[in-house]
């Protein structure tokens, strides 16, 4: 497959937007107290459910490009005979199969460890100081902070689906007022 159609697909997925490492990084210490904030706060349970579950969301960002995508794909594929092309471009034609390709391979391959620590080391480095994560740690030891945190997975859905409920109406109030806005123009 053609590199700017790979490079294409991974942008589209989000792939290659992990934030890399910014710099100077924290002493033995404090890199021992951000991962043990890491492993005490559950974050490493929790990426993992929510990289699975982007795994399926981003998939869906390309759903609708998938189609034309793999015609240019296979159309530059020259070596092959047309017959060939057409035979690839019937196996790649199955979104469905392709999906549970991509997800499975994701899954078996993607190392949510070396991610966790790509992303949430340096932003732990980045916003608190040693004491600071020391006293989060503190905190997440007691009874409160581990019934916080494994509260928290229920909690941030509860609370996504409330703010999507909330926001709905106000959305469809301005989509009516902007279609009725352009409906008003052609009067004129």
């Amino acid at each position: 497959m053609n590199t700017r159609i790979i490079v294409a697909v991974a942008a589209a997925v989000g792939i290659l937007a992990l934030p890399g490492s910014s710099g100077a990084e924290p002493s033995k210490s404090k890199a021992a107290l951000i991962q043990e904030l890491i492993d005490i706060s559950g974050v490493s349970g929790m990426a993992e459910q929510m990289l699975r579950h982007h795994g399926y969301v981003e998939l869906s960002r390309i759903q609708t490009q998938y189609g034309p995508m793999m015609e240019l794909a296979v159309s530059e594929e020259t070596d092959l005979s047309d017959e060939d092309r057409q035979r690839l471009m019937n196996r790649l034609a199955d979104w469905d199969r392709f999906a549970e390709r991509f997800y499975t391979l994701f899954v078996e391959r993607v190392d949510f460890t070396k991610i966790i620590e790509t992303v949430y080391h340096p932003l732990y480095d980045k916003y608190f100081s040693a004491d600071e994560l020391e006293e989060i740690v503190v905190f997440y030891r007691t009874p409160v902070g581990r019934k916080l945190m494994q509260s928290m997975p229920a909690l941030m859905q509860e609370a996504g689906k409330g703010v999507d409920d909330a926001v709905q109406p106000h959305a469809v109030a301005l989509i009516q007022e902007i279609f009725a806005e352009a409906r008003a123009e052609l009067g004129q």
